[in-house]
């Protein structure tokens, strides 16, 4: 149940030095800034005097330049994207900025005007094809596109519409003061082409007319004469030199590509990197000759980046502070860190919220007691292994999703072992698979004990998420709580005389129930009181803070609904027991099925139908079941959720 130790790390430097222990620390991608500032004036005026400086500048040339990184950026996208080159941040620096820009004026004074020149001939191609295949469709041979330009009195319009729109031209002829002629199809566009003439005067009625149609206008350049057959020809020919100069454009900008990438990533990663250390500078603390950096860095790369400080300066000072050293305010980031086994499952406890840096990691006891659900309520040796092929298939393409899977799949194995079950079929239609309770009390006819198993599992796991919550609050030296709240020591006690209360009704332990029942009522007027315990045990006044009738209100409320809650929680959890016989009778309805059919492939048809359905729907109810268990019943005892995230200052990868 670790969680990542952290230190709060403040830096103290020369101004001159800024950007190189800048450059260092992002490329280390170790540190969490924190903006915070803490104690830093008191920091500033200590060391202002003591760290000697130079006042050293950037060049000028380089000043400018930095102002503009965000064009600078917008070039390399420009001239990269010409290039089909992703841009990728660098494993090894090795250019400066000075030397960047170079770079990138090289590439552009080479390839810009030709990148520019292929981006043209591409969008021509493109028309050239399009007017191409259009004019093959054109069954109309004798047009004359030369002459139609020369009309004197008349305009001409050719264009397309969908075949829907056609039939709205159709019933519109004898309102259209102009002529429309239907001169081909474009079969694979699924849009019939015309030629429109009409009169001048009527041009802006005729194009409201084919703009109410969604008229899509099909023009020919006016580079291409003559008729039909001759237009086709010119444009074949410009299409053929348009293509021979796209292969001899391509050649030189894509050429080399592998050598390209890598200058291009070079550049890209050094102005990425300009660009993160100008916005880093925008937030830090600057003296007269000093500036002063506050970070959150794991504990154990202390000295690595100290190393990395060194290796660019001595003028330095570094003061570093455990969480606790660093105060109650203090909010340090979250690193998990877990095992193997138990690393998948992060991702399911994220979902609900990030454990705070003084919070117990919930990881390994989700990890353990979700398994543990999902095989009690879907134990079978075949399904199980399905599942865990699946896992094993899954873990290319989502590492996360297909080692959950792995684990629930052996974790439903293990049960189906247990239970002597394989694809459904139980110890009594598979003899030879042995079984570690046959005919015991959790055989599948024996209802109560499984049920009842369920809610001692429950009780089991509640207890620990009420340990767990009380150790979370008294970690935070929050005693009402930890000790008289409902999800305190109080609330435990509670909680377990609610069961007790229960199992000595049912005459299983030889104590009175009365007993129990005095201590419900004991620690109910104890929860209702917390507040005032709390101040009287910490000798705060006064005893309750506001309206006091308020308060009790309040209180008794709270007090009713944590009855409520400790009831539904111990019998929310007769669900596990409950699937479990389901998982067994759902496959049950399939195999009588099965044996009311004489032929032998529907019998197997239906229990295979049977198969795909319980990995499928049930599966997914079970795998959502014992979430909601997670949820709602455990980690509302100890888990808050309200960590922040360790982010490292890095270079953002495309």
């Amino acid at each position: 149940m670790a969680i990542e130790k952290m230190i709060m790390f403040n830096l103290v430097a020369a101004q001159e030095e800024e950007h190189k222990i800048l450059e260092q620390l992002v490329l280390s991608e170790k540190m969490h800034l924190n903006f915070e500032q803490c104690d830093n004036h008191y920091l500033t005026h200590q060391y202002e005097t003591t760290i000697t400086h130079k006042n050293l500048k950037l060049e000028a040339e380089e000043t400018k330049l930095l102002q503009n990184i965000d064009m600078l950026l917008e070039d390399v996208a420009n001239i990269a994207q010409g290039m089909d080159i992703n841009p990728q941040i660098a494993k090894d620096l090795e250019l400066s900025f000075l030397e960047a820009k170079k770079e990138l004026d090289k590439f552009q004074d080479k390839y810009k005007e030709n990148i520019s020149s292929l981006k043209d001939k591409l969008e021509l191609r493109k028309k050239l094809l399009f007017i191409s295949h259009v004019l093959e469709s054109i069954n109309k041979k004798n047009i004359n596109f030369t002459q139609l330009r020369e009309l004197e009195f008349f305009e001409y319009q050719t264009g397309l519409l969908s075949y829907e729109n056609r039939l709205q031209i159709k019933k519109n002829y004898e309102n259209i003061s102009a002529v429309v002629i239907h001169v081909g199809n474009v079969e694979d566009l699924k849009e019939a082409v015309y030629l429109i003439i009409y009169p001048k005067k009527f041009t802006d009625e005729t194009n409201q007319l084919l703009k109410s149609l969604n008229w899509q206008p099909f023009i020919i350049p006016d580079e291409f004469h003559g008729n039909l057959g001759e237009v086709k020809q010119e444009v074949d020919i410009a299409l053929a030199e348009t293509t021979q100069e796209i292969k001899d454009l391509s050649t030189i900008v894509y050429s080399d590509k592998e050598a390209k990438q890598k200058t291009i990533n070079n550049i890209f990663t050094r102005f990425e990197l300009e660009k993160k250390i100008q916005d880093i500078q925008s937030k830090l603390l600057h003296g007269d000759n000093i500036f002063i950096l506050n970070a959150w860095i794991p504990e154990k790369d202390k000295d690595f980046i100290e190393d990395k400080i060194t290796s660019v300066t001595d003028k330095y000072v570094i003061v570093t502070k455990t969480a606790e050293e660093a105060g109650s305010k203090a909010k340090p980031p979250t690193i998990l860190k877990n095992n193997k086994f138990f690393k998948p499952f992060e991702a399911i406890v994220q979902l609900y919220g990030l454990p705070s840096y003084n919070e117990i990691d919930p990881t390994p006891f989700f990890a353990i007691t979700f398994c543990l659900m999902f095989g009690i309520m879907f134990g079978d040796i075949g399904q199980g292994g399905v599942y865990f092929l699946i896992g094993v298939a899954l873990l290319k393409k989502n590492k996360v999703a297909g080692d959950i899977l792995m684990r629930l799949g052996g974790f439903s194995m293990a049960f189906g072992l247990f239970y002597g079950s394989l694809f459904g079929l139980e110890q009594h239609q598979l003899p030879w698979l042995p079984s570690a309770l046959e005919g015991g009390p959790l055989s599948p006819i024996n209802i109560m004990p499984i049920l009842m198993c369920g809610v001692a599992f429950g009780v089991a796991v509640l207890s620990v998420s009420y340990i767990f919550g009380i150790l979370n609050s008294l970690r935070h030296g929050d005693i009402e709580h930890g000790i008289f709240g409902s999800h305190g020591i109080i609330g435990y006690i509670f909680f377990m005389s609610i069961i007790l209360t229960g199992v000595s009704l049912f005459g299983a332990i030889p104590l009175s129930p009365w007993i129990f029942i005095f201590i419900m009522v004991l620690t109910i007027i104890i929860m209702i009181f917390k507040e005032p315990l709390t101040h009287l045990a910490q000798g705060k006044k006064p005893l309750i803070k506001g309206e006091v009738g308020e308060y009790f209100v309040e209180s008794c409320f709270e007090a009713l609904e944590t009855v409520l809650a400790a009831l539904s929680n111990a019998i929310s959890f007769i669900r596990v027991g409950a699937f479990a016989l389901n998982h067994a009778g759902l496959f049950l309805a399939f195999l009588v099925m099965s044996e009311m059919m004489n032929n032998i492939v529907l019998k197997m048809l239906i229990l295979v139908i049977g198969n795909i359905l319980i990995l499928t729907l049930e599966g997914l109810i079970v795998f959502i079941q014992g979430l909601r268990l997670q949820y709602y019943e455990m980690f509302s005892k100890y888990f808050s959720g309200e960590g922040i995230p360790y982010k490292a200052v890095k270079l953002s990868k495309n």
